[in-house]
Formats: C-alpha cells, sequence, structure tokens
C-alpha cells in the first residue's frame, strides 16, 4: 500500500490536486437515471478512490446508500468537514472507515486491494471516475477482479475514462481505451458507450489536454457497464 498511496498522499498534502472538481460531475448527473433503472428503491453505490468528491453527496442526496474508498486520510475528513456532515469513526478487522450519523454513506480508509465482501458486501452500481484511470496498467486486471467481485448480480457500473496517446503524456490520469475496458470487464459485462467527448473542443471540459498537457487528441468517453445479456 504505502507505495501506491505515497504519490496521491503527497499531492493531497500540498493541495496538488487538479483532479479534484468543486461540484458534481455532469455525466453523473446526465447518465446515473441509468444506474436507477436497474431497480426501484434506494440503491448500494461504491465509489473508488473518491477523495473528497461532491458526487458522493449528491448521490446520498437521492437517497441511495453510498460507501467510497481513499487510500488517503486527508481528504476524507475534508469531505466530511466540508459537506457539513457528522460522523463516526470505526473499523473492521484492520480497515478504518468513517460513517455519517444516519449510516448511509461510508468511507473507507484503506488500500483499495484490502477490500472485499466480507468488509462492504456487494453493490448494485459503481461510479468510476478518476479510479480506474488512476490505476497502474500492471495492477489493471487485479482491479477489474476486484470491482467485478463487489457487485450485484444485477448490476450498473458507470465509467468515466480517457483515451489518448499515452507516449505523450505519462499521466495521470492514464489512457484506458474503450477496448481495454472490455478487455478486463467483458466476460461478465455487456459494455457500452454512452457519449465521447473531444476534450480539446469541448468547451465544458475544464480544460483543453492540449493545452494542459500537450495532447493533440483527447477523448473523455462515459461507459456503461451492465450484465452481459447471456448471464442474468
Amino acid at each position: 500500500m504505502e507505495e501506491r498511496v505515497e504519490y496521491w498522499s503527497k499531492r493531497w498534502q500540498v493541495e496538488d490536486s487538479p483532479w479534484h472538481k468543486t461540484d458534481v460531475n455532469r455525466f453523473l448527473l446526465s447518465y446515473f437515471d441509468r444506474v436507477k433503472q436497474i431497480k426501484e428503491g434506494k440503491l448500494r453505490i461504491f465509489v473508488p478512490l473518491c477523495g473528497k468528491s461532491h458526487d458522493l453527496k449528491w448521490i446520498y442526496d437521492q437517497g441511495h446508500e453510498v460507501v467510497g474508498l481513499d487510500g488517503v486520510e486527508k481528504p476524507i475528513l475534508e469531505f466530511f468537514q466540508e459537506q457539513g456532515l457528522t460522523y463516526t469513526k470505526g473499523s473492521e478487522g484492520a480497515i478504518q472507515f468513517y460513517i455519517s450519523d444516519d449510516g448511509r454513506l461510508k468511507i473507507y480508509h484503506s488500500d483499495l486491494f484490502a477490500l472485499d465482501t466480507s468488509i462492504c458486501g456487494k453493490f448494485d452500481g459503481i461510479w468510476d471516475r478518476g479510479s480506474l484511470v488512476a490505476i497502474l496498467p500492471e495492477d489493471r486486471v487485479r482491479y477489474a477482479k476486484l470491482l467485478k467481485s463487489l457487485l450485484n448480480e444485477n448490476f450498473a457500473y458507470l465509467i468515466d475514462t480517457m483515451q489518448y496517446d499515452q507516449s505523450q503524456y505519462p499521466g495521470p490520469p492514464l489512457s484506458v481505451s474503450v477496448e481495454e475496458v472490455t478487455k478486463l470487464f467483458g466476460d461478465v459485462c455487456d459494455v457500452e458507450t454512452l457519449l465521447t467527448v473531444d476534450t480539446n473542443a469541448d468547451p465544458l471540459s475544464a480544460a483543453s489536454y492540449k493545452l494542459r498537457f500537450n495532447l493533440d487528441t483527447c477523448y473523455e468517453i462515459i461507459l456503461l457497464l451492465k450484465p452481459k445479456a447471456n448471464s442474468v
């Protein structure tokens, strides 16, 4: 855990966290209805490597149960403070967590790969923004195996990924193509592309990736993963 988390911890400590957005992700707002279609009522949603994302509170405010995880404690504490949520601290085995007083929002402070269903249970949905694209290539198969194990039989898994020429910029965010997502998850998931955005041309992108990273082309792609048609 130490080597994987140290890089991110140092950046949070010096407030160098450009991946953190001050509002709710616009693609989550646009496509969360697709997640809600899987069943009526309250959903359990997992947000891996969540930092202090406003997305957590937005999903929580829709009445759902939200579970996040981050390897760095600082943004977790800041999340509860900034969102005005009172919480208690607890642990399950060696893993610490912070949980809202009503029990509907929990964030684990842990190495992602220490998590399993005996600790967190299973989920109806996953919102993966800034997580898959932060995972080193050599860890992606392990990542996909873990995330697939956390899904209920019926599920909806939204991914916000980036696709560009990795030789032009080392990341993060790393480039994870639709083809690679399909290779990682296609054994149990059908992968649907909901939206492809040319970030160099999109006026709503936070900043042109051409300007920020000198990328000739860069696409932000929103994917929806659901159970394979013949597996439910």
